[in-house]
Protein backbone atom coordinates (compact mmCIF):
# COMPACT_ATOMS: atom_id res chain seq x y z
CA UNK A 1 0.00 0.00 0.00
CA UNK A 2 1.13 3.53 -0.58
CA UNK A 3 1.78 6.04 2.14
CA UNK A 4 -1.48 7.82 1.41
CA UNK A 5 -3.42 4.58 1.84
CA UNK A 6 -1.71 3.92 5.16
CA UNK A 7 -2.47 7.45 6.35
CA UNK A 8 -6.13 7.03 5.42
CA UNK A 9 -6.37 3.74 7.27
CA UNK A 10 -4.64 5.19 10.34
CA UNK A 11 -6.97 8.18 10.32
CA UNK A 12 -10.00 5.92 10.04
CA UNK A 13 -8.73 3.58 12.77
CA UNK A 14 -7.97 6.48 15.12
CA UNK A 15 -11.46 7.88 14.53
CA UNK A 16 -12.98 4.46 15.19
CA UNK A 17 -10.97 4.01 18.40
CA UNK A 18 -12.12 7.41 19.62
CA UNK A 19 -15.71 6.45 18.82
CA UNK A 20 -15.27 3.13 20.62
CA UNK A 21 -13.79 4.79 23.68
CA UNK A 22 -16.66 7.24 23.77
CA UNK A 23 -19.21 4.43 23.49
CA UNK A 24 -17.43 2.34 26.15
CA UNK A 25 -17.34 5.30 28.49
CA UNK A 26 -21.05 5.69 28.00
CA UNK A 27 -21.49 2.24 29.49
CA UNK A 28 -22.17 0.25 26.34
CA UNK A 29 -21.14 -3.37 26.99
CA UNK A 30 -22.18 -4.80 23.65
CA UNK A 31 -18.79 -5.78 22.25
CA UNK A 32 -20.23 -7.62 19.29
CA UNK A 33 -22.09 -4.53 18.10
CA UNK A 34 -18.88 -2.57 18.33
CA UNK A 35 -16.97 -5.19 16.36
CA UNK A 36 -19.63 -5.10 13.66
CA UNK A 37 -19.29 -1.32 13.44
CA UNK A 38 -15.51 -1.69 13.17
CA UNK A 39 -15.87 -4.30 10.44
CA UNK A 40 -18.31 -2.08 8.53
CA UNK A 41 -15.96 0.88 8.75
CA UNK A 42 -12.98 -1.21 7.71
CA UNK A 43 -14.83 -2.53 4.66
CA UNK A 44 -15.87 1.02 3.86
CA UNK A 45 -12.24 2.15 4.13
CA UNK A 46 -11.08 -0.72 1.92
CA UNK A 47 -13.70 0.16 -0.67
CA UNK A 48 -12.64 3.81 -0.55
CA UNK A 49 -9.02 2.78 -1.03
CA UNK A 50 -9.99 0.52 -3.94
CA UNK A 51 -11.90 3.40 -5.56
CA UNK A 52 -8.95 5.73 -5.05
CA UNK A 53 -6.57 3.21 -6.63
CA UNK A 54 -8.92 2.76 -9.57
CA UNK A 55 -9.15 6.53 -10.04
CA UNK A 56 -5.36 6.82 -9.88
CA UNK A 57 -5.01 4.08 -12.49
CA UNK A 58 -7.47 5.87 -14.78
CA UNK A 59 -5.61 9.13 -14.24
CA UNK A 60 -2.29 7.49 -15.11
CA UNK A 61 -3.88 5.98 -18.21
CA UNK A 62 -5.13 9.41 -19.26
CA UNK A 63 -1.75 10.96 -18.56
CA UNK A 64 -0.15 8.16 -20.54
CA UNK A 65 -2.03 9.32 -23.62
CA UNK A 66 -0.52 12.28 -25.34
CA UNK A 67 -2.57 15.31 -24.35
CA UNK A 68 -1.33 17.05 -27.49
CA UNK A 69 -3.29 14.59 -29.65
CA UNK A 70 -6.58 15.33 -27.92
CA UNK A 71 -6.07 19.08 -28.08
CA UNK A 72 -4.87 18.81 -31.68
CA UNK A 73 -8.07 17.01 -32.68
CA UNK A 74 -10.22 19.72 -31.09
CA UNK A 75 -8.00 22.41 -32.57
CA UNK A 76 -8.27 20.82 -36.03
CA UNK A 77 -12.07 20.76 -35.83
CA UNK A 78 -12.29 24.39 -34.81
CA UNK A 79 -9.61 25.35 -37.37
CA UNK A 80 -11.51 23.63 -40.19
CA UNK A 81 -14.76 25.38 -39.29
CA UNK A 82 -12.94 28.72 -39.21
CA UNK A 83 -11.36 28.02 -42.59
CA UNK A 84 -14.73 26.90 -43.96
CA UNK A 85 -16.34 30.13 -42.77
CA UNK A 86 -13.57 32.18 -44.38
CA UNK A 87 -13.96 30.37 -47.70
CA UNK A 88 -17.72 30.86 -47.69
CA UNK A 89 -17.25 34.55 -46.87
CA UNK A 90 -14.96 34.83 -49.89
CA UNK A 91 -17.82 33.61 -52.07
CA UNK A 92 -17.07 29.92 -52.46
CA UNK A 93 -20.21 27.84 -52.97
CA UNK A 94 -21.32 25.21 -50.46
CA UNK A 95 -20.86 22.44 -53.00
CA UNK A 96 -17.30 23.55 -53.74
CA UNK A 97 -16.47 23.77 -50.01
CA UNK A 98 -17.75 20.20 -49.56
CA UNK A 99 -15.51 18.99 -52.40
CA UNK A 100 -12.58 20.85 -50.83
CA UNK A 101 -13.28 19.21 -47.45
CA UNK A 102 -13.12 15.76 -49.03
CA UNK A 103 -9.86 16.57 -50.79
CA UNK A 104 -8.35 18.05 -47.64
CA UNK A 105 -9.34 14.99 -45.63
CA UNK A 106 -7.82 12.60 -48.18
CA UNK A 107 -4.58 14.57 -48.56
CA UNK A 108 -4.32 15.41 -44.84
CA UNK A 109 -4.01 19.14 -45.52
CA UNK A 110 -5.96 22.09 -44.19
CA UNK A 111 -8.74 23.55 -46.32
CA UNK A 112 -6.62 26.56 -47.25
CA UNK A 113 -3.67 24.38 -48.30
CA UNK A 114 -5.94 21.99 -50.22
CA UNK A 115 -7.05 24.84 -52.50
CA UNK A 116 -3.77 24.50 -54.40
CA UNK A 117 -4.32 20.78 -55.02
CA UNK A 118 -4.47 20.05 -58.78
CA UNK A 119 -7.58 17.90 -58.44
CA UNK A 120 -9.43 20.66 -56.62
CA UNK A 121 -8.31 23.20 -59.19
CA UNK A 122 -9.75 21.07 -62.01
CA UNK A 123 -13.02 20.57 -60.14
CA UNK A 124 -13.24 24.30 -59.44
CA UNK A 125 -12.64 25.30 -63.06
CA UNK A 126 -15.20 22.75 -64.27
CA UNK A 127 -17.82 24.12 -61.87
CA UNK A 128 -17.03 27.71 -62.87
CA UNK A 129 -17.38 26.83 -66.57
CA UNK A 130 -20.74 25.21 -65.90
CA UNK A 131 -21.90 28.34 -64.09
CA UNK A 132 -20.71 30.57 -66.93
CA UNK A 133 -22.43 28.45 -69.58
CA UNK A 134 -25.67 28.52 -67.60
CA UNK A 135 -25.52 32.31 -67.47
CA UNK A 136 -24.55 32.64 -71.15
CA UNK A 137 -27.85 31.33 -72.54
CA UNK A 138 -29.34 33.56 -75.28
CA UNK A 139 -32.21 35.72 -74.22
CA UNK A 140 -35.00 36.96 -76.47
CA UNK A 141 -34.25 40.14 -78.33
CA UNK A 142 -36.07 43.22 -77.19
CA UNK A 143 -35.13 45.32 -80.17
CA UNK A 144 -32.36 47.82 -80.51
CA UNK A 145 -31.26 49.69 -77.48
CA UNK A 146 -31.52 53.14 -79.10
CA UNK A 147 -34.60 54.77 -80.57
CA UNK A 148 -34.24 57.06 -83.57
CA UNK A 149 -35.86 60.34 -82.75
CA UNK A 150 -38.15 61.81 -85.42
CA UNK A 151 -37.98 65.49 -86.09
CA UNK A 152 -41.05 67.59 -85.63
CA UNK A 153 -41.88 71.28 -85.99
CA UNK A 154 -41.00 71.74 -82.30
CA UNK A 155 -37.56 70.13 -82.55
CA UNK A 156 -34.92 72.67 -81.54
CA UNK A 157 -32.18 73.82 -83.97
CA UNK A 158 -34.09 73.00 -87.18
CA UNK A 159 -32.57 74.49 -90.26
CA UNK A 160 -34.72 76.37 -92.74
CA UNK A 161 -34.34 73.60 -95.33
CA UNK A 162 -35.46 70.91 -92.86
CA UNK A 163 -38.47 73.03 -91.89
CA UNK A 164 -39.52 73.52 -95.54
CA UNK A 165 -39.10 69.81 -96.28
CA UNK A 166 -41.31 68.86 -93.33
CA UNK A 167 -43.91 71.50 -94.43
CA UNK A 168 -44.13 70.18 -97.96
CA UNK A 169 -44.43 66.62 -96.72
CA UNK A 170 -47.22 67.59 -94.37
CA UNK A 171 -49.15 69.55 -97.00
CA UNK A 172 -48.94 66.84 -99.64
CA UNK A 173 -50.66 64.34 -97.49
Amino acid sequence: MSEQDNEVLEAINSNEEENLEVEIEDGSDDVEALREQINEKETFAKQAIARAKKAEAELKALKGKKPEEASQINNTDSQSTIEETVLKAQGMSEELVDKLKMIAQVTGKSLIQAQSDPYFMSVKTAMEEEAKSAQAKLHTSRGSGSVKQEKSFNTPNLTEEEFKAMWKEKMNK
